[in-house]
């Protein structure tokens, strides 16, 4: 793993000391002068990432923003981590969107590199499970039952809760979005969107470990995201073969895979859907949602006729609470949907128009516990749900 140092705008006595600390744990670390000297390196070493450390400034605003268009345009080529003093929760949320680059403390630079690596060695490479055939990763379809039922905020914030507990922190997980024209799930997170779905909805050969990297959108408590920008792309004419080919590529380097379905069912949804782990299909506590609930039930049943009954979860969301905190109208839910496994998450409007506007989820913040705690026992169950050997897609 070709590993490159590079100081800018730092003192020689602040570079010397940067650049012997991380020797430390990075022996055969290569100082450069400038980007053009790895130049002839890379076609050596076109399968290995490249990695170049940059000692700089921190309070420099100009610094920031051509660190960041550098990191932009060699995207797929070069990953920087930034090496400095504190910087700002913006900046820093600037350059994890890039995809390409991190920061680091200068005092703790050697440790938190090496975080890194182990974390992008997780995420690049396929890992040898052991002996005999590889695990599957476990993977759960969230399907709404009608639009604007809250079915990419509670994903998005299941998704970053596991990654911010201490017993699945380092547990790798994803989100996927397929739905390729109204996503949404990188606006809640403060994230840019990647995925270029038309690349490879014609040709899925085309998808290789480096486009395949430049498609991922990370987030800043170590949850990965898989979703396209908004486009008019005809999704009736995307293909299995290309959706086989993304989630072949995902189920070698996650754990956990979480699939924001579409409303919309498509000639591929079925094909999600059955061979998908677990479903938790997302509504709202209205007659009108409780009777599509029902009949997105019967579609998941008809999609999934041999599953175990416990594979299958409701989540009714946005919930009104009762003066002592229950759930107003509980008994349509339960009147409904007999002998399902039901979850209830409480509405908080005010809360998720912050996490929302801010990019900050409410796992993040810890706004609204009480919600959170509802939010814990759905992702609780997809913890829950045991790997079985089918694929995703």
């Amino acid at each position: 793993m070709p590993t490159y140092f590079l100081s800018t705008n730092t003192s020689p006595e602040q570079s010397s000391l940067i650049e012997r600390n991380l020797k430390t744990t990075i022996p055969d670390l290569i100082n450069i002068a400038n980007l053009e000297e790895i130049a002839k390196d890379i076609s050596s070493q076109q399968n290995a990432p490249v990695y170049i450390l940059v000692a700089g400034p921190a309070d420099n605003p100009g610094y920031i923003d051509r660190f960041v268009e550098i990191a932009t345009q060699q995207r797929g080529r070069f990953f920087f981590i930034l090496i400095s003093a504190d910087i700002s929760t913006a900046n820093y949320k600037r350059l994890v969107r890039t995809g390409s680059a991190d920061w680091v403390s200068v005092a703790g630079a050697p440790q938190e590199i090496a975080e890194i690596f182990a974390k992008r060695r997780s995420a690049l490479n396929v890992v040898d499970r052991g002996a005999g055939e590889p695990e599957k990763p476990t993977t759960i379809a969230f399907l709404p039952s009608a639009g604007g039922v809250g079915n990419t905020t509670l994903l998005a914030e299941i998704g970053v809760w596991l990654k911010l507990q201490k017993a699945t922190k380092d547990r790798r997980i994803c989100v996927v979005d397929l739905d390729f024209q109204t996503s949404h799930v990188c606006d809640y997170l403060d994230l840019e969107p990647r995925l270029q779905i038309q690349e490879i909805a014609q040709d899925p050969t085309r998808l290789d470990a480096q486009l395949f990297e430049i498609f991922v959108s990370h987030h800043s408590s170590g949850l990965d995201v898989f979703a396209a920008p908004r486009s008019k792309f005809d999704v009736s004419e995307l293909s299995v073969a290309a959706l086989d080919a993304l989630f072949e590529m995902i189920a070698k380097r996650y754990d956990l895979i979480l699939i924001d379905l579409p409303v919309t069912w498509f000639n591929w949804t079925g094909e999600v859907v059955a061979n998908s782990n677990a479903v938790v299909v997302t509504g709202i506590n209205t007659i009108p949602c409780l009777r599509q609930l029902s009949q997105a039930m019967a579609a998941v049943s008809d999609a999934r006729p041999h599953s175990s009954p416990d594979s299958v979860a409701i989540v009714i969301n946005r919930c009104e609470r009762t003066l002592l905190g229950g759930v107003e109208r509980r008994q349509h839910v339960e009147s409904v949907l007999k002998d399902e496994v039901v979850f209830y998450v409480g509405s908080d409007p005010a809360a998720f128009v912050e996490a929302s506007n801010t990019g900050t989820p409410l796992a993040q913040s810890g706004a609204s516990r009480k919600t959170i705690k509802e939010i814990s026992a759905v992702a609780d169950f997809c913890m829950g749900v045991k790997s079985a050997k089918v694929k995703a897609a």
